[in-house]
């Protein structure tokens, strides 16, 4: 344990020391709550008022999932550091626990943002239902994290696993309905919503954020991911 956490606490200043991927990961969700809440969204329109903070969090955390975990394991495999490692006392899966503990603070961090700032600033409510919304944002997490060791274990070299990770994120997007919000998108692909990671954990933040409880559609499907990525992850996934 004193060596997991030892590897956390060096992983984490070497992530702070990359300024670009702190601005997509923590400033991109800021600024883009913060843009559309200057134009308005009182909920008149049909666009349910949580949609903009879960919008931000399932961004940003996809951002952690698919694009900033995947690529710094490839990267770390494409450079030999994996390899190396297996030769020392600290086992390499030691560095993978490291790395997701440290991913899942930083998706702690960004919630808690998008939280603060739009309480502080914007003025909007906190989600009605406390604990389901932290078990949906929870699982939503996991679920991206665990698709980003999946592609870290697929794919040799960090550009390689920049280019999976766009190619999955921006259809994330369009099915989770950041471009066309909840039911406003259309009937015949709405489904997809319901059952791709960040649709489903959009929508089970927004369900708590009402007050109700997040649907059992949602939750299951952000458990079958989790799990399907990290059994294939442990299937594929190797350290040189």
């Amino acid at each position: 344990m004193s060596q997991t956490l030892t590897l956390t606490r060096i992983e984490s200043k070497l992530f702070l020391r990359e300024w670009a991927g702190l601005f997509f990961v923590f400033v991109l969700p800021l600024g883009l709550l913060t843009i559309f809440s200057l134009l308005g969204n009182d909920g008149s329109d049909g666009v349910p008022v949580s949609f903009l903070p879960t919008m931000a969090i399932g961004i940003g955390v996809g951002i952690l999932g698919m694009a900033t975990l995947p690529m710094l394991l490839a990267g770390y495999r494409e450079k030999g550091v994996l390899r190396r490692m297996s030769t020392t006392p600290v086992r390499p899966v030691k560095l993978l626990i490291a790395q997701l503990l440290l991913h899942l603070a930083a998706a702690v961090v960004v919630i808690a943002l998008i939280l603060g700032v739009g309480t502080l600033v914007f003025d909007a409510h906190l989600p009605s239902s406390p604990l389901p919304f932290a078990l949906a944002a929870l699982l939503y997490c996991v679920a991206q994290l665990s698709i980003g060791v999946l592609i870290a274990g697929l794919v040799s070299t960090a550009k390689g696993a920049s280019i999976v990770g766009n190619i999955l994120f921006f259809p994330s997007m369009f099915f989770a309905g950041v471009w066309t919000p909840g039911d406003l998108m259309p009937e015949s692909i709405r489904w997809l919503r319901d059952i791709t990671p960040m649709g489903a954990g959009m929508t089970s933040m927004q369900d708590a954020w009402a007050g109700s409880r997040p649907g059992l559609t949602h939750l299951v499907a952000m458990l079958v991911v989790t799990v399907g990525c990290i059994g294939l992850a442990a299937r594929f996934f190797r350290w040189e």
